[in-house]
């Protein structure tokens, strides 16, 4: 994202939290962020499409806090102490934009964001899914969807007091203190052999409509490519298998980015990794995010 792109977004954030969605002109946005009013439409066409670029702005500063929070060096349930925390911090921060948003109701009324947000409650409950795994081992995975429904529950609760009151609350504490909640949960149920509510298979179709944005699947995938080539530098191959490999990457990059990327050839292009154990994983990360067949 470019500077001036990016502190129109942040200007926006500011004069929302103030003024309102709806009581905020164009014409203010553009004298605040010091650009010109043609300036502000070369980026954005309208003040919904603003406003949907503000909550992706927001989600992806959100999902790179929680990234440099996690420490290979803690156990999972710490990390996810840890990514707690960063959530609760960043909902205060930007806590009179989002009470703004809630009482004008804009989000409802702006169909591409309330999808966007409906597919990122959708990540976040595979999100909940793998980190309760992880903590708690296979046995939990028939609760997964209670549990990321509870859990969900109690946090956005103690989301809501933070934000309309003004609570004296440590933040580490209030973390620490609703994740060792899952324990309690986890006990009961796997002690009990309760049997679950919410499985997969009754919540696939809530989910069954939501697709995510092209624009943010091509951006995951380039991660992975970025995140290969960085792998290549490390891997014990023939320095000209190295150099072709990341021409494949460079090649990948590219065509990922093309308004109309060719399925054929990203499928042909991924096939150069086959039998390289450690790629593995990323071809087939990239082929479900891109909806393509592994050759």
């Amino acid at each position: 994202m470019n500077e001036k792109k990016k502190n129109i977004i942040v200007t926006s954030i500011d004069l929302f939290a103030d003024k309102g969605f709806y009581s905020t002109s164009i014409q203010e946005i553009a004298e605040k962020s010091n650009v010109s009013k043609g300036a502000f439409y070369l980026h954005f066409h309208s003040k919904d499409e603003l406003l949907l670029e503000i909550f992706k702005y927001y989600y992806d500063l959100m999902q790179e806090n929680i990234q440099n929070a996690t420490d290979e060096q803690l156990s999972p349930k710490e990390n996810f102490i840890k990514q707690v925390e960063v959530q609760f911090y960043e909902i205060l921060r930007h806590k009179s934009f989002i009470l703004t948003q809630f009482k004008e109701q804009a989000i409802t009324l702006n169909k591409e964001l309330f999808e966007f947000i409906r597919f990122k409650e959708f990540e976040t409950h595979k999100w909940y899914k793998e980190t309760f795994i992880s903590i708690y081992g296979q046995d939990i995975k028939p609760y997964v969807m209670d549990m990321s429904n509870i859990f969900e529950g109690i946090k956005s609760r103690y989301m809501q007091v933070l934000i309309h009151g003004d609570i004296d609350i440590q933040i580490p504490e209030l973390a620490s203190f609703i994740v060792e909640r899952l324990d309690d949960i986890v006990v009961n149920l796997l002690s009990k052999e309760i049997q679950p509510v919410l499985t997969e298979d009754k919540m696939a179709p809530i989910f069954s409509d939501i697709r995510e944005p092209e624009e943010l699947a091509k951006k995951e995938v380039v991660g992975h490519l970025l995140d290969m080539q960085k792998m290549l530098n490390n891997y014990e191959l023939e320095d000209k298998m190295v150099n072709e490999l990341q021409g494949v990457i460079d090649f990948l990059i590219s065509e990922v980015k093309k308004e109309d990327p060719k399925e054929f050839v990203i499928q042909g292009m991924l096939a150069n990794f086959k039998g390289i154990q450690k790629f593995d994983r990323y071809r087939k990360l990239i082929s479900e995010k891109l909806n393509i067949r592994i050759l």
